[in-house]
């Protein structure tokens, strides 16, 4: 099993801050002062199923998202759960949960919910009268603030099933690395079903810029999804907690060149073998001959639950030193000659560079010198007209003003080039430049413009001395919305555990 983060809640989250800035704009001016409109959205997974012989109560939770970094006041949160049944048990949140309860309806309270922030409220559910034919039922949520421009809601279903493996998670705690450093991820699960598991998978997924330093014969990798699949044999019963020995850890490490500041998401998953599966994995072992255990292709058994199956947390990578340097150029000849140049920037480290968000990427704005005009210009390059990129003639020779983006963030030592082809047409005048802007990491801004000058006395190398500064901040930013890709915002819920780190 390939665990799935809720993309309908990421989404969400999105469609919300998007909503939040739309109804900032429109609003009168004394409205429209950025902070003032909160957002606070309810969760709970879609269907719930509880076996029918269960005897532990199944959490369900629901989840108020403030998505938005306002503040929501005065918060009030209405769980219903009139449309459920008496074959179902339902202990609603009371007053230890903030709440009050009215027959089959809890409303709760919060004066406030910080921005990016989570509230969970817990409904603890057992089967209940099973001669009434009636095994689903709806719970309806409704959150409101005083400062949210409407009510948002949510449903999902509770259902009785047959008896089975319910495994459930538990989250961890965000941690924070240096490049090279390690840490064992307390991986647990508690089987709150009513049948035994003959054995766990476990599956962990990093991001880039980490590794999973660990090898064992029962643990296989996955480069392409960065991922170890582990099976492991022994039977978690009932009521019973896995965990991984303390001798046998999974460890996740950052890679000693990562940038910084970033955050790299890891998802832990954990699903249950079944005794068929146990089976084979016996026969298997005991047939390798060799130091490598072989290990089945087989699926986990149903888990009458399967969305607490994973959780994920972020390991947070501080900032980390990538000096970008610029490289310049002399455009060699005389009046008539075409000539070919390259100009460029080069991430002198120690780390690699951040890769692209959406407010920033690593760019350079590179104006060719007076007495040439481009012939050919790279295709990693749009003209600036006006003082604005014209993204519609992108690769196209036009004017003396380029700004140009690499194809990738280049790593620690990497130089990455824009070729321009140029056609020598007067006498030398002002010298040209390349400003490159190597974002949060860079440590000396001082080599971040070389001159880019016709004929003798120019300049190739980094800095100088011209007045440019740096590439205009307008032009950065629009190009970094618009040319890549925007990363995946996670949501991260409470956490819980501690994560102990070493220097390897």
């Amino acid at each position: 099993m390939r665990p799935v983060p809720p993309l309908g809640r990421l989404a969400a989250a999105g469609a919300a801050a998007s909503l939040a800035v739309l109804s900032i704009a429109a609003t009168p001016a004394r409205a429209a002062q950025p902070g003032e409109i909160a957002w606070a959205q309810p969760y709970m997974e879609y269907v719930v199923n509880i076996a029918t012989d269960a005897t532990i109560p199944k959490p369900i939770k629901i989840t108020v998202e403030n998505s938005v970094p306002t503040t929501a006041v005065d918060v009030s949160v209405t769980i219903d759960a009139s449309a459920v049944s008496a074959a179902f048990q339902l202990d609603l949140p009371d007053a230890s949960q903030g709440c009050t309860v009215a027959g089959k309806v809890a409303t709760c309270t919060l004066d406030e919910l910080p921005g990016n922030s989570t509230h969970v409220y817990t409904i603890d559910a057992l089967p209940g009268d099973l001669d009434v034919f009636e095994y689903e039922g709806l719970i309806e949520v409704t959150t409101s603030a005083a400062n949210m421009p409407e009510d948002q809601q949510t449903s999902g279903y509770v259902q009785l099933t047959s008896p089975g493996v319910d495994l459930v998670v538990d989250e961890i705690d965000d941690i924070t690395l240096e490049p090279g450093q390690s840490a064992s991820v307390p991986v647990q699960a508690a089987n709150v079903g009513t049948v035994a598991a003959a054995g766990v998978q476990v599956v962990l997924s990093v991001g880039l810029d980490l590794e999973l330093p660990d090898q064992y014969d029962n643990c296989q990798y996955n480069p392409d999804f960065l991922e170890l699949t582990c099976q492991i044999l022994g039977e978690v019963g009932p009521g019973e907690v896995f965990a991984l020995h303390e001798d046998t850890p999974l460890r996740v490490k950052v890679a000693p060149n990562a940038p910084g500041p970033a955050r790299q998401i890891v998802t832990v998953a954990v699903t249950p073998l079944g005794e068929q599966q146990e089976a084979e994995l016996g026969a298997r072992s005991a047939q390798d001959t060799g130091n490598q255990l072989r290990l089945a292709a087989v699926e986990p058994v149903w888990d009458i639950n399967d969305s607490d199956n994973w959780t994920d947390f972020f390991v947070e990578i501080p900032k980390q030193s990538a000096d970008t340097v610029a490289i310049g150029a002399t455009v060699p000849g005389e009046i008539g000659d075409t000539v070919d140049i390259a100009v460029g920037m080069r991430n002198d480290g120690p780390a690699d560079l951040l890769l692209p968000g959406e407010a920033w990427a690593p760019s350079a704005l590179v104006t060719l010198p007076a007495g040439v005009e481009a012939v050919t210009v790279s295709d990693r390059c749009t003209p600036v007209v006006d003082g604005n990129p014209d993204w519609d003639n992108g690769g196209k020779a036009i004017g003396l003003s380029y700004l140009c983006f690499p194809t990738h963030s280049p790593v620690a030592g990497e130089t990455f080039e824009y070729p321009f082809q140029v056609k020598i047409v007067g006498a030398a005048g002002a010298a040209g430049s390349i400003v490159v802007d190597g974002g949060v990491q860079d440590p000396d801004t001082a080599n971040n413009t070389a001159a880019i000058t016709l004929g003798a006395g120019g300049g190739g190398g980094a800095g100088g001395g011209l007045p440019v500064t740096g590439a205009p901040a307008a032009l950065v930013a629009g190009a970094g919305v618009l040319l890549v890709a925007a990363g995946v915002a996670a949501v991260v819920l409470f956490r819980r555990r501690r994560i102990v780190t070493v220097v390897d």
